[in-house]
């Protein structure tokens, strides 16, 4: 018996399930076709909103006014006015200038002057204007040569005196008494020569010792008597040279 009761409690609770099962299943369905339904008839309602509205039709009398409704649009408020300013005129004060009018001065009129006649004058004879000659031409400035070297110079003073040893080698006689007696010496002779090569003031500046030797050394000096002009590079118009003549037995004329 218990266990029957058991059963039949437990297939009525099932059958409440399945109910509220079916229950439910049924209001969800409703709810919504009943949602949609209503979505629906607002949607055509929004389409036909114009179409119900109503139009008010304005109703004008023959002899009333005909108002017309513009845009009015207000206009700010002017800016405020700047206070006026006030210009102050101050009027000068014009004086009149008084001019004195000059007192003419009568002067009185120059006394006429005696005419005195006089002889007249011969005028003056003109004197004629002689044209100077012109200047003569200034003579072209000589540009003086260029000052030679040292080196130069040496070499010429250098080859002259050879030159003129030379030529004094060449005319000295060897004495015959200085040879029998085998006399040699070196005599050195002084003289000036000037700038045209002519020679003078011949003296023995140094003796051989040996007399007959000194006298040769000057008659040679004395045979030459004019020598080569002086080279102008040289610039000598008078020149004291001293030349030494050698004297040797073994040499012969030297």
């Amino acid at each position: 018996m218990d266990l029957f009761l058991h059963v039949l409690s437990e297939h009525k609770s099932d059958a409440k399930m399945t109910r509220k099962r079916i229950y439910s299943a049924l209001s969800f369905n409703k709810a919504f076709y009943v949602g949609l339904a209503v979505a629906i008839l607002i949607h055509v309602a929004t389409l036909l909103n114009p179409l119900f509205q109503k139009k008010e039709i304005p109703v004008h009398r023959p002899d009333s006014p005909v108002i017309h409704a513009e845009k009015v649009y207000i206009a700010p408020p002017p800016p405020p006015e700047a206070p006026p300013v006030v210009k102050k005129v101050v009027r000068a004060k014009i004086i009149p200038k008084v001019v004195e009018k000059p007192i003419e001065e009568k002067i009185p009129e120059p006394e006429p002057e005696p005419i005195v006649e006089t002889a007249p004058v011969a005028a003056e004879p003109v004197a004629a204007v002689v044209e100077a000659p012109p200047a003569p031409p200034a003579p072209p400035v000589v540009q003086a040569p260029p000052k030679p070297s040292a080196d130069s110079v040496k070499m010429v003073t250098r080859t002259y005196l050879r030159s003129l040893k030379k030529q004094l080698e060449q005319i000295k006689d060897y004495p015959a008494t200085a040879k029998r007696l085998k006399q040699e010496g070196t005599v050195r002779v002084r003289f000036t020569i000037l700038a045209d090569g002519k020679i003078e003031q011949i003296e023995v500046s140094e003796s051989s010792r040996y007399s007959s030797l000194d006298n040769s050394a000057l008659e040679a000096v004395s045979k030459m008597q004019k020598f080569e002009p002086i080279p102008k590079l040289l610039e000598k118009e008078r020149w004291r040279i001293e030349i030494p003549i050698q004297y040797k037995l073994n040499a012969g004329r030297s």
